[in-house]
């Protein structure tokens, strides 16, 4: 009997592994585990890596602004992150807010299913987030009046203003920008306000944030246009599409870093040098998928620029990231978040 050459043996090997499908390098958790995390994900755990950037970028830059700048600080505060904790609860709540608002919507662009298709009732996920911001709120009251002002405003606009009647901004083109463009505004400042007292440094160093912010809040329009313009929803993307919507992003991008640079703020400048690549390719290719991309990225890079101060906040992406992805991929079979986009 003939002994099958070892080489043979390996090319079949790589073979095999060559036609594995993607799915089979997933790590999958069985439904009735990870169902009840379906409470913790109406929160959207996916969106506080920029509630959480904007918010520590403000908390960065007031040690800066007093020359007391520390890289790599490895030291943890309990009581700023319980504040991150509690103002993570409150935006959550205005995000399920928005969820409720948008349930047509969520079916149409064939997201956000949790409470779009009834996993969890409307009802219940109003009570958790009106708790979740009410708790927040009474916290910061607890600590500074000026904590509890700043959150009550970034809640009233953002979690009332932003979603329902008679306002709704997030269905009028400029009013949502602006809001979104406001709400980083008081982020920053809350996080300036976990370091120390505001001062009228904020109000300056905040600029280029601001553009920065309000690049990607416009990006963020793009994807969902088809289901915004089905529903009679006026987004910036949908009043002046796609082409409109990229150059402002681009021309945003670019003076949130000439802003910078006068200000000498390292983060900002640095995360934005390393993302205009991505907007000169996109005013080229203005395509969802490019969108996607020049979202992505520039998040990751200013994240990754604030995790040079403090490494322990790239610990908190990295389990916020992998326990998402395994809870959708789990639940719902959907790759989910990822930096992957698929060309058309």
């Amino acid at each position: 009997m003939l002994k099958t050459p070892k080489k043979s043996i390996w090319l079949r090997f790589l073979n095999q592994i060559k036609v594995m499908r993607q799915d089979d390098y997933r790590f999958k958790l069985p439904v009735k585990i990870v169902q009840p995390l379906d409470y913790l994900f109406i929160f959207r755990p996916t969106l506080f890596f920029p509630i959480w950037i904007i918010t520590l970028a403000g908390y960065s830059i007031y040690f800066m602004t007093n020359d007391q700048l520390t890289w790599w600080k490895v030291s943890v505060d309990w009581r700023v992150i319980m504040n991150f904790v509690f103002l993570t609860l409150a935006a959550g709540g205005t995000f399920i807010l928005n969820q409720i608002r948008d349930i047509g919507t969520d079916q149409d662009n064939k997201k956000l299913f949790l409470i779009s298709e009834n996993h969890i009732k409307p009802g219940i996920a109003r009570i958790i987030a009106y708790v979740s911001m009410g708790l927040a709120l009474i916290v910061f009251l607890i600590q500074s009046l000026t904590l509890f002002i700043l959150l009550a405003i970034f809640l009233i606009a953002w979690g009332y203003f932003y979603n329902f009647k008679p306002f709704v901004w997030k269905d009028k083109p400029w009013m949502g920008v602006w809001t979104n463009v406001f709400a980083g505004f008081v982020l920053f400042l809350i996080g300036w306000n976990f370091a120390g007292p505001m001062d009228q440094n904020a109000l300056i160093h905040v600029i280029p944030y601001l553009f920065a912010w309000g690049s990607i809040a416009l990006l963020t329009t793009v994807p969902d246009m088809k289901g915004d313009a089905a529903h009679s929803k006026e987004t910036f993307a949908v009043k002046y599409g796609i082409r409109t919507c990229v150059w402002v992003s681009t021309i945003w991008a670019i003076t949130a870093f000439a802003v910078g640079m006068i200000l000498d703020d390292p983060i900002i400048t640095h995360a934005i040098l390393i993302s205009l690549p991505l907007y000169a390719i996109l005013v080229f290719k203005m395509n969802v998928v490019w969108v996607l991309r020049t979202i992505r990225y520039s998040m990751f890079f200013l994240a990754m620029f604030i995790c040079f101060e403090f490494p322990v906040f790239f610990a908190v992406i990295l389990i916020n990231f992998y326990l998402a992805k395994i809870y959708y991929i789990s639940r719902f079979d959907l790759d989910y978040p990822t930096f992957r986009v698929e060309e058309e």
